[in-house]
C-alpha cells in the first residue's frame, strides 16, 4: 500500500513516518509540504492513500481532494489534523477516516487496515468488471488473463486465476514457481497449476509485488519456497523446493539467487 504524507509541518511529518515503518505493507512513496505540491507528486505517482493535513497555506487538504477528484486516480485520504471541526466536512468527501494530532500510532494503524480493505474491494471489482467485459464480447470464451491483469492492476497481493467457469484470486505467498508452455504461463501452488492465457513479461511484471525471482528464460521461483540450493557444473545451481519440486537455475540468471548463496 503507497502512502504520501501531506502536512506543512516537518515535525508532524516526521512522526507520522515514524508511526508508517511499524507497517511492513506500507510504503511511504513521499512527503509534501504543501497541497500544490502534493498535487504534482500524486498525478506522477499515483500514491493508494494520502495522509493529509487540512490547514495548510495556500492550497489546504479539502482544496487538494477538489483537485483530484475528476482525475482518473483518486487516492483514498485519511485526514490527520488538529482540530476536530472539519469531521463532518471530511466524511462528506469520502475520507477513511479522521484523526486528530497527536497521532496515537494503534489508531493510525486501524486507518491504515481500513483503507487497504477499501483498496482490496476497489480492486475485486475492477477485476469483476474486465472478466464480464471481456466476456461478454462476441467469439470470445475464456478469460483473458492479461487483460484481467490490466484492469486489476491495483490489487494488493493477489493474483486472477481460472478455476473452472469461476476466477479465484490466488494470493501471491501462496505461489510456488511458475513456467512458461509455449502462449500459455503454468502457475503452481498448494498442489494444483493454474492455466493463464499471458507473456512471461506480464505475469513477471504483476509478481514483482511479490519474492519472485526469474532463474531461467522460462521459469519463475517464489524465493521463499525454497528450501535447498544444490551447485552444478557450468556456474548452474539445483533449487529444492518444499514438495520435492527441482528447479534448475541456468548460468545467464545466477545472479537473481546470489544473495542466498552467501
Amino acid at each position: 500500500m503507497r502512502v504520501l504524507i501531506v502536512d506543512d509541518e516537518p515535525l508532524a511529518r516526521d512522526l507520522l513516518l515514524e508511526h508508517l515503518k511499524a507497517n511492513p505493507e506500507v510504503e511511504v512513496v513521499g512527503a509534501a509540504s504543501s497541497g500544490r505540491e502534493a498535487l504534482v507528486f500524486i498525478r506522477s505517482h499515483r500514491p493508494d492513500v494520502l495522509l493529509l493535513d487540512i490547514e495548510m497555506p495556500g492550497m489546504n487538504g479539502f482544496a487538494l481532494v477538489e483537485s483530484l477528484q475528476a482525475d482518473d486516480h483518486m487516492p483514498l485520504v485519511i485526514f490527520v489534523t488538529a482540530f476536530d471541526r472539519y469531521a463532518v466536512d471530511a466524511f462528506d468527501k469520502n475520507a477513511v477516516d479522521y484523526i486528530l494530532k497527536p497521532v496515537d500510532g494503534a489508531r493510525l494503524q486501524k486507518a491504515l487496515l481500513r483503507a487497504r480493505g477499501r483498496l482490496l474491494d476497489g480492486s475485486k471489482a475492477k477485476l469483476l468488471r474486465a472478466i464480464t467485459a471481456v466476456g461478454q464480447q462476441p467469439g470470445r470464451e475464456a478469460l483473458s488473463v492479461a487483460e484481467a491483469l490490466d484492469s486489476y492492476s491495483d490489487a494488493v497481493g493477489r493474483l486472477p486465476v481460472r478455476q473452472g467457469d469461476s476466477v479465484q484470486l490466488l494470493e501471491l505467498d501462496d505461489i510456488e514457481w511458475v513456467d512458461a508452455a509455449g502462449d500459455y504461463m503454468c502457475v503452481h501452488a498448494g498442489g494444483e497449476t493454474y492455466i493463464l492465457r499471458c507473456t512471461m513479461k506480464q505475469l513477471s511484471d504483476r509478481l514483482s509485488l511479490g519474492p519472485f525471482a526469474r532463474i531461467h528464460r522460462s521459469t519463475l521461483v517464489n524465493l521463499n519456497k525454497i528450501q535447498e540450493i544444490t551447485p552444478l557444473s557450468k556456474g548452474e545451481c539445483l533449487l529444492h523446493l518444499g514438495n520435492d519440486t527441482r528447479l534448475k537455475v541456468s548460468r545467464n540468471y545466477r545472479s537473481a539467487i546470489q544473495h542466498l548463496l552467501v
